[in-house]
């Protein structure tokens, strides 16, 4: 038996430095997406689903979770 086992035989693997740069640059969206929900005159969002299914929300967790 290896000493690393992979859940996923065809996942990439990155070193520190790439893992981390991949972190931020993935928080950095997210912040970009959810400052505008934030606060006294946040915005609503649109989410259209790949059915065509449309849901309109000013609610953080709505947009994570959707």
């Amino acid at each position: 038996m290896s000493a690393i086992t992979t859940l996923n035989p065809k996942a990439e693997s990155a070193r520190q430095a790439q893992a981390l740069a991949i972190n931020i640059s993935a928080a950095r969206g997210l912040a970009e997406m959810l400052k505008t929900n934030l606060g006294p005159k946040r915005k609503m969002k649109m989410l259209v689903s790949g059915a065509g299914d449309i849901k309109i929300t000013k609610d953080g967790n709505t947009l994570l979770h959707e």
